[in-house]
């Protein structure tokens, strides 16, 4: 047997050299190695940045205890409706119209007066934010003031005195809506309220008026006018014709007197007795006033002749 040719740990063995593969080694468990431990420092460095250490269990300590998180609330604020304005509107309306759009409506007196406002009061001025509305009002036959807060600026009766009819009522009317009533400056006069709207007494002259003038005017008060055709007389209730005064008497002329002790002038229809006179004790004379409660009544006249008190439509007056 050739000693080179024997092997003499069995057919199987193979020397070193020649069990040695060819090519370049194989690394592949080494790269799984490493690949388990950069894992594993990745872990690590992660746990460290949130502040607490992996333990061997996989739980983290935490350094220090964690404070909540603030809790933020928003609220979404709706912006009422825009309005058209108010002023002039009756206060209980402007208030109805605001809280329809959305608006929380507050209101106050708007003159110096600090009165609590009524719903038929007026607007004056108002005052709006981004959610509410606050009105200034006054009465509703009241001006506003120049400024909340400001006394009522009242207008006052004009002077009318002297004016012709249509100029006067023009004047009135400026500062009032309550209505003009006509009379006659004199008492043995009249006028026709109906005939004015027709432009009858339009240059007639005013005498008399009320409220007089520079009077406060606060609402719509009535006025009232006397008007004459002519000249105005001193006073009121003064007669155009002095003979119309139930209380005026007339001297009696001597002729007219009736004869002494005769009881009479003659004529059975004259006699020197009144039996019925003048509140102030006069004896009437035909073409005067009578009074309603003498009306077909009969007396004798100063001049002694008999007159009777009639009925003549406006007026009563003693005829013959």
């Amino acid at each position: 047997m050739n000693p080179q040719n024997s092997a003499p740990w069995g057919a199987g063995w193979q020397s070193p050299q020649q069990s040695r593969p060819s090519g370049p080694p194989d690394t592949s468990g080494r790269r799984k190695w490493l690949k388990r431990i950069g894992i594993g420092a990745l872990i690590f460095v992660l746990g460290a940045g949130c502040g607490g250490a992996v333990t061997a269990g996989g739980d983290t300590a935490s350094s220090a205890k964690a404070k909540p998180s603030p809790t933020v609330t928003v609220t979404a604020t709706v912006a009422p409706a825009a309005m058209t304005s108010q002023v002039k509107s009756p206060l209980g309306t402007a208030e109805q119209v605001a809280r329809k759009h959305g608006y929380t409506v507050s209101a106050h007196d708007a003159s110096n007066q600090d009165a609590a406002p009524g719903d038929d009061w007026t607007v004056c001025f108002e005052k709006v934010t981004y959610q509410s509305v606050d009105y200034a009002a006054v009465p509703g036959d009241a001006p506003c003031p120049t400024a909340d807060g400001r006394p009522i600026p009242w207008p006052t009766m004009p002077g009318v005195v002297g004016r012709s009819y249509d100029k006067a009522l023009t004047a009135i009317g400026k500062v009032t809506d309550g209505g003009v009533t006509l009379k006659a400056a004199y008492a043995d006069e009249d006028v026709d309220e109906a005939s004015a709207d027709e432009g009858e007494y339009d240059t007639w002259k005013v005498c008399f008026q009320a409220p007089s003038s520079a009077t406060r005017v606060k609402g719509d008060p009535k006025v009232t006018l006397w008007l004459v055709d002519g000249s105005c007389p001193a006073k009121k209730g003064t007669y155009k014709d002095r003979t119309n005064d139930p209380d005026y008497a007339p001297p009696v002329r001597d002729e007219e007197k009736p004869s002494s002790g005769s009881g009479s002038a003659g004529s059975g229809d004259t006699t020197s007795t009144c039996e019925i006179v003048s509140n102030s004790g006069n004896c009437y004379n035909a073409g005067q006033f009578c009074r309603a409660a003498d009306v077909g009544l009969s007396t004798h006249a100063a001049n002694g002749r008999r007159i009777f008190c009639r009925d003549e439509g406006s007026v009563n007056r003693w005829n013959y």
